[in-house]
């Protein structure tokens, strides 16, 4: 790559300027590059690649790119469709039959589009581990997911990100290529377009040349070091990279396909085709790009994040306006700042203005908790201060797990198009008392979601009725849903150690799982909902829920 950088003084001032607050030489930082118009604008690192080594940042540090690895994998499964080796639209067992469960009915479509309904087997992995994220060795998963016999919900009825998913992609490249995937990346992409120092690292206790070590703030301003408690990161976030082989991607992802060199103009097509779900409503996510329109211009991006990282690859097609930010640090939003980037380098090209959320103020009826008995899903819509300078906004929040603002659309709202499933409240309620039920679109579909009462009942009232033992139907775990310190936990019952879920009562059949209280400490937050099951008024089971595991059942014992 030519590295001669553009001279834009005013533009480099404020960039340094949007970096300063992670520019330390006691703490984490990342690395960001800036193309436009095919000159080099921006090159940079700051902050400590690792604090241990008091070793910085430069350019050419090696970063984690996380979920942004995804549509590396999407294009794999595209190279092999080209070949004539694989038909994107036929179920998983096809390509790997020891699936025979209910994992191998998505198409590879499906998965690539997150739509294939399968469970996160990391949720199951805490639960078999006792509420410790034991480190899954390789093929872990996959023996974890031949014995699921329940799903999210249908092949191509909703959205729900998965890491499995992408996960099980990867092996069917290796299957039908022959190949490890990261001999496959090298010879068919990195190779080809001179992406020397960017390779897949499966694991994070793994050591490689001039990587950057991953950090987890802690609540008393120190730091832990970020390890993904796995050996099999692949397809859903496994690949490493720096600046310059990014910038040198992003510039092939958008160039138009016939000077493409990896890829045919079909294959491109259908990466960045927008899907249609089944309730014809079409969605911004395509073969793990997302498409949207940011201030009037449309942009082409993939987040990711992994434990002590995060990342953002975005392009402005019509600007020719190539941004990567890599951190690692978990407390980066590399998102939100590729954004600020756009704003900086295209500030005087007549961007829009930028969308501004509508007051909590100005939706009073909305503000509660609402559940959908027919999907078993707590919503949350609350007001909060998620800006300084801001009034309070509508945050929205699925399974106890805060999701995002709610924006304006059309006469209604709804949250950003992206990774996950639209959500729209097509006719908000008026006045100020909240109705007794809610409309709520879900990727196009009604769904009709009750109103929570404002004071539900205490943890001491539900005690009685709830404290006892319970198995995980699918895996034979048991856990005890304990009463003590007037709190309700659900205890993992670790041989060693602490492993309690606190519970939180919405209404006298939905409570929502908070805070994970754990020794060794929890990596990462686990919020999920429960849903209890009764017969004749007596609790006979529940049903946890979280966005990228649902309904997982556990019947009483006692």
């Amino acid at each position: 790559m030519n590295i001669a950088v553009a001279t834009e003084p005013s533009m480099i001032n404020k960039l340094d300027e949007l970096f300063k607050p992670w520019s330390r030489s006691d703490g984490p930082g990342g690395v960001v590059g800036v193309m436009y118009k095919g000159k080099l604008l921006y090159r940079r690192g700051f902050g400590l690649a690792s604090i241990e080594h008091a070793k910085a940042n430069t350019p050419t540090t090696r970063m984690r790119i996380g979920s942004t690895t995804k549509h590396f994998c999407s294009l794999s499964i595209m190279l092999l469709a080209e070949e004539g080796k694989l038909d994107i639209n036929q179920p998983l067992r096809t390509y790997l039959p020891e699936l025979t469960n209910v994992c191998g009915e998505p198409t590879l479509l499906q998965l690539m589009h997150h739509t294939g309904g399968l469970r996160d087997p990391m949720m199951t992995a805490l639960m078999l581990n006792r509420g410790t994220f034991g480190h899954m060795p390789a093929e872990a998963s996959l023996q974890l997911m031949t014995r699921f016999t329940e799903r999210n919900f249908a092949p191509g009825e909703r959205m729900a990100y998965s890491n499995s998913g992408y996960f099980l992609l990867t092996l069917v490249v290796e299957r039908l290529s022959g190949m490890a995937w990261d001999a496959f990346l090298k010879q068919r992409i990195f190779s080809v377009l001179g992406m020397k120092e960017t390779m897949l690292l499966a694991s994070d206790l793994d050591i490689v040349p001039n990587m950057a070590t991953l950090h987890m703030p802690q609540p008393d301003g120190q730091w832990r070091r970020g390890i993904y408690p796995s050996d099999e990161l692949l397809g859903s976030g496994g690949l490493i990279s720096t600046v310059d082989d990014m910038l040198t991607w992003i510039a092939h992802l958008r160039a138009p396909a016939i000077e493409k060199k990896v890829g045919g103009a079909a294959t491109w097509a259908k990466m960045l085709e927008w899907p249609t779900r089944c309730s014809g409503q079409r969605a911004g996510y395509c073969l793990a790009l997302t498409r949207e329109n940011y201030r009037g211009v449309e942009i082409i991006h993939h987040a990711g994040a992994t434990l002590g990282s995060q990342c953002q690859m975005l392009t402005v097609p019509a600007h020719e306006l190539d941004i990567i930010v890599m951190s690692n640090r978990m407390d980066l939003p590399a998102p939100a700042v590729a954004q600020k980037i756009i704003d900086i380098v295209l500030e005087e090209k007549g961007l829009a203005p930028a969308i501004v959320p509508p007051p909590a103020a100005d939706f009073p009826a909305l503000q509660g908790s609402w559940f959908s008995a027919e999907s078993r899903t707590l919503m949350t819509i609350s007001a909060k201060v998620v800006k300084p300078g801001l009034p309070e906004l509508l945050l929205l929040a699925l399974y106890n797990s805060p999701v995002a603002v709610l924006l304006k659309r059309g006469e209604g709202l709804a949250i950003a198009e992206g990774p996950m499933s639209m959500i729209e409240i097509r006719k908000p309620p008026a006045g100020q008392a909240p109705p007794s039920s809610l409309d709520v679109h879900i990727v196009g579909d009604l769904e009709n979601f009750v109103r929570l009462p404002d004071l539900p009942p205490s943890a001491a009232e539900l005690a009685p009725e709830l404290v006892g033992r319970y198995r995980y139907s699918e895996f034979g775990t048991e856990m005890e849903v304990l009463f003590k310190d007037n709190k309700l936990f659900l205890d993992y019952l670790p041989d060693y150690g602490l492993a309690q879920w606190e519970l939180t009562p919405f209404s006298t059949d939905v409570l929502g799982c908070g805070i994970l209280h754990t020794i060794p400490a929890s990596a990462q937050p686990n919020s999920a909902s429960m849903m209890l099951d009764r017969r004749d008024g007596k609790v006979i089971g529940f049903w946890i829920s979280a966005d990228r595991a649902r309904n997982i059942r556990f019947d009483r014992l006692n």
